[in-house]
């Protein structure tokens, strides 16, 4: 029986950093994958998703008169290129930095025999610490399993053509990603979302800029609306995408908490049962790649004796649609939940030079700050460069900066980011490029 000090279940975005940090420290490691090195997120999710993301930009129509496009778009082609030269790339460069780092990877399906005891292949490891990081699948209700119409974002993948239409059951991120990929490859798309609009619980003023968008490209879009029979939808084929459940069959039987299969954990990632620990979508904090290989980064360090736990507030968002969205912090609606009293600035990108330039003038910034303070609360954005401007909101959030600050900042021309500066101008009621705001006459 080989002994270890970390034997991680699952080499996902948590499991996989989770090793390696572990061996950094100086924690004899092991990492159990029984399938592919890097999860759902490597394999069918994050990145598939947004290498066909980008795909669509190749394909759409040139923002410049003097700029005629004649392309094709071939599914297979597509997914096999995705395949060989993303995929198998990105997961071969996860092998190496594993062999480099002294991590042993063994190929199996790990099994909780006892704590401090891991089978895997008929082979029992002993280890000091068990991390459980098998993530989730997709949760489709026994009504629909064995329906031919449906597919996931997982089984995607496996088709050889796209249908001609399709309806998406499911307005969260998820769902609206595929269907602004699949509409921009000239699929007839449907969305079907229970709640009264899109992206459940991301500000209502940016997420109806979208729905306004997707409405103009041909997209339907029925809310309030629940599915029952996928014969009603009319289309070829149905994505269900409402959500995924917790990979947490095999770990039943142990004694853990659990609630609807996910592993209750604190912020330092422990269960209820010593030297176990949960990270990734197992524990039902956040589904989202870059929270879960912060969790295995500050696991361990924690397994390695340093007093540090997981921080969830200011979480940044992206939302691959087309335009992107990107938030953090609190939404107008939760700000005036609280009861604060909030200033908005905003900034069209019809404001600033570089949209001009980019042919990329829809999108809008939108900036929450404490009224008295001008203490920055939340931004949300729309339009391009979204995804990644959304870290200055981050930090600002983060570090509590107020408007104010962030004007003594040097922003480039011409650049997107340009849309903060003058949204928080706005703020400070003395903005450059936006015209004043009319007083109120009392």
């Amino acid at each position: 029986m080989d002994n270890y000090d970390v034997v991680i279940i699952g080499g996902g975005p948590a499991g996989y950093p989770c090793a390696i940090r572990c061996s950094q420290n100086g924690l004899k490691t092991a990492l159990i994958e029984k399938d592919q090195l890097g999860g759902t997120c490597l394999n069918r999710g994050c990145i598939p998703t947004k290498s066909l993301f980008e795909l669509t930009n190749q394909v759409e129509k040139s923002t410049c008169d003097g700029i005629i496009k004649n392309t094709s778009f071939d599914w297979e082609k597509s997914v096999e290129w995705i395949k060989s030269k993303v995929i198998t790339r990105l997961r071969t460069g996860l092998g190496f930095l594993l062999k480099v780092n002294g991590v042993e990877l063994l190929n199996g399906e790990g099994k909780i025999k006892e704590p401090g005891v891991v089978e895997v292949n008929g082979k029992e490891l002993r280890t000091k610490n068990i991390v459980i990081a098998t993530g989730s699948s997709p949760s489709v209700p026994s009504i629909f399993a064995n329906d031919e119409k449906l597919i996931t974002s997982d089984s995607i993948w496996a088709l050889k053509k796209l249908p001609e239409s399709i309806t998406i059951i499911g307005g969260g991120f998820i769902g609206c990603e595929f269907a602004s990929i699949l509409n921009s490859f000239g699929l007839k798309v449907s969305v079907y979302e229970m709640t009264e609009g899109l992206l459940p619980g991301k500000d209502r003023e940016i997420v109806q800029a979208m729905e306004k968008i997707f409405v103009q490209r041909g997209i339907n879009i029925a809310c309030n609306t629940r599915v029952s029979n996928l014969s009603d939808t009319g289309t070829e084929k149905a994505l269900w995408s409402t959500g995924r459940r917790a990979n947490s069959e095999n770990f039943s039987n142990l004694g853990l908490k659990m609630e609807k299969g996910i592993i209750t954990t604190d912020e330092k990632m422990k269960t209820n049962i010593g030297g176990i620990y949960a990270i990734g979508d197992i524990n039902g904090k956040y589904p989202l790649a870059y929270i879960a290989t912060r969790e295995g980064e500050v696991l361990a360090d924690v397994l390695a004796g340093r007093d540090v736990k997981m921080d969830y507030k200011n979480i940044p968002d992206a939302i691959f649609t087309s335009p992107v969205i990107a938030s953090c912090g609190l939404t107008e609606e939760q700000a005036l939940s609280e009861g604060r009293k909030i200033k908005i600035g905003r900034c069209p990108y019809q404001a600033i030079g570089r949209a001009y330039a980019s042919g990329k003038t829809t999108g809008l910034t939108k900036i929450i700050a404490d009224a008295d303070t001008h203490k920055i609360l939340g931004i949300h954005i729309i339009g391009q460069e979204a995804t990644e401007l959304i870290h200055i909101a981050a930090v600002a959030i983060s570090k509590e900066m107020t408007a104010g600050e962030l004007t003594e900042i040097y922003f480039c021309h011409p650049t997107f980011s340009e849309s903060i500066l003058e949204a928080v101008l706005e703020i400070e009621d003395r903005p450059i490029h936006l015209p004043p705001k009319k007083s109120v006459k009392k």
